[in-house]
């Protein structure tokens, strides 16, 4: 229906006209003032698995739900939760806004001497309105790469800037970075949304695959499938155990550290082990001579990567082998101080720090809980018009981003603290608004959205009508 502001479909509100679901459910277009239209059948997309048989190696549907036996995933403790959701699917919640999950596939991606030299591909739901999927490929085994990414890397990305308008929240559509001879080619569901001129210098790279849900908002993310080509790989089979330094501050070679460690039990029956770090660097500092403090050990750091960004706020991946007296029975319960230093630390932080040592993995995904409830349309308004004795003010409610919205009752406009206007839309998903307001002199105006449900916190805008800008 032309200009919609959402939709009725499964029983709940949406604001994309694409929805995941089984069946032909019967769809009502919702208007900017909750008015339903009639009900038409919904056209059902066919599924098309043919895209399986072009990734020539190694292919992951998370049936097993042994999630650190294939990858490392990175991200902050609390804030990025991994699930087992139906169905065989990666579903990690990120309850605290503003996150990124990284997940790092142990399977290395490894080109052939055809014109396609490889491909990887990723069923996802992450790139839907104002998401973020992020395709990292990179010699050697970065766990972050940050907002600069290494010489040799190849970075794809894939928010709303690209092909916009053709994914709905939670609706899980197949990326792919079809790498060739010429060009690295971005695939959507089979067809092309755009094309780096780059051509890998190197055989074989880490998959670093970043997904990011909409900014601010309790999101979550999932993933259906992860394909890489690469022929028959041996994966070291390690048991992760994370760390946390005494402070995330990086500190200068000789500065005093807290008396704060680390328990080691983790190695009492270890033949061996590594230490893994990442660092966000600040604005200087020498990472090559990095060192990890375990105790009275000082255990040298190595970056993971080569062509490594040295500029403030680049994440840099170091790696170190835990020296053979801190391993065994004997020796004390624990490490302390653990601290990371560095020449010039600069303000440089410690993003996460773990121990690897052989063995195999005995953490389990738990099952993932219900959906996310349903979330209220983001309000915002300004003034794009003001007269001598008027002002046009626009009121714009968006719930693109969300897999299922809370019906709003409409919005009140206050002037002064006085109430001016009531826009009704019982059962509305949003849309756009524009209410022409008689005033003269200097006001403040208030926009203050009503749910339908009453014990909701009601969301307000604030904004300052004054005499000199008119």
């Amino acid at each position: 229906m032309p200009g919609a502001a959402g939709y009725e479909v499964f029983g709940k509100l949406v604001a994309s006209p694409e929805v995941t679901g089984s069946g032909r459910p019967d769809v009502r277009a919702v208007d900017a003032f909750g008015q339903r239209s009639s009900p038409a059948r919904a056209e059902e997309r066919p599924s098309d698995d043919s895209w399986r048989r072009k990734v020539d190696g190694w292919l992951d549907d998370f049936d097993d739900t042994y999630l650190d036996r294939r990858y490392h995933l990175s991200g902050r403790r609390g804030c990025v939760n991994p699930f087992s959701g139906s169905g065989g699917r990666l579903v990690i919640d990120m309850p605290c806004g503003n996150d990124t999950a990284v997940l790092r596939a142990r399977t290395l991606l490894q080109l052939n001497e055809s014109s396609e030299l490889g491909r990887v591909a990723v069923v996802t739901d992450a790139a839907g309105p104002r998401g973020k999927l992020v395709l990292d490929l990179v010699p050697g085994t970065p766990d972050r790469l940050g907002p600069i990414p290494p010489a040799d890397a190849i970075r794809v990305v894939v928010d709303d800037s690209v092909a916009p308008g053709t994914r709905g929240a939670g609706v899980l559509h197949r990326f792919e970075a079809v790498l060739t001879d010429n060009d690295v080619r971005v695939m959507q569901d089979g067809a092309q949304i755009a094309t780096l001129p780059v051509v890998p210098k190197w055989r074989e790279a880490s998959v670093l695959i970043s997904v990011t849900p909409p900014p601010s908002y309790p999101g979550r993310v999932e993933i259906d499938a992860v394909g890489i080509t690469g022929g028959l790989q041996s994966v070291d089979e390690v048991v992760e155990t994370l760390i946390v330094a005494g402070t995330l501050r990086v500190l200068e070679p000789e500065e005093e550290a807290p008396n704060i460690g680390t328990a080691r039990a983790p190695l009492r029956a270890a033949s061996s082990a590594r230490l893994r770090t990442t660092v966000r660097l600040g604005d200087g500092g020498d990472p090559n001579g990095m060192v990890a403090q375990l105790g009275t050990a000082r255990v040298p750091m190595r970056p993971t990567v080569s062509g490594w960004s040295a500029a403030e706020d680049s994440e840099l991946t170091l790696v170190g082998d835990v020296p053979a007296e801190l391993l065994g029975a004997d020796g004390p319960d624990a490490l302390t101080p653990f601290v990371l230093r560095m020449p010039g630390a600069s303000q440089a932080q410690v993003v996460e720090s773990y121990l690897e040592v052989p063995g195999q993995s005995t953490v389990k995904l738990e099952n993932a809980p219900g959906e996310p409830p349903p979330v209220l349309p983001v309000m915002t308004a300004e003034f794009t018009a003001k007269g001598p004795n008027d002002a046009t003010l626009v009121i714009t409610l968006d719930a693109a981003h969300a897999r299922s919205v809370a019906p709003i009752a409409g919005f009140e406009v206050y002037v002064d603290g006085s109430h001016a206007a009531t826009v009704p839309m019982p059962g509305g998903v949003g849309g756009r608004h524009e209410l022409l307001i008689s005033l003269k002199g200097s006001h403040n105006v208030e926009v203050r959205l009503r749910p339908e449900d009453p014990g909701r916190q009601t969301d307000s805008v604030w904004l300052e009508l004054s005499r000199s800008s008119r």
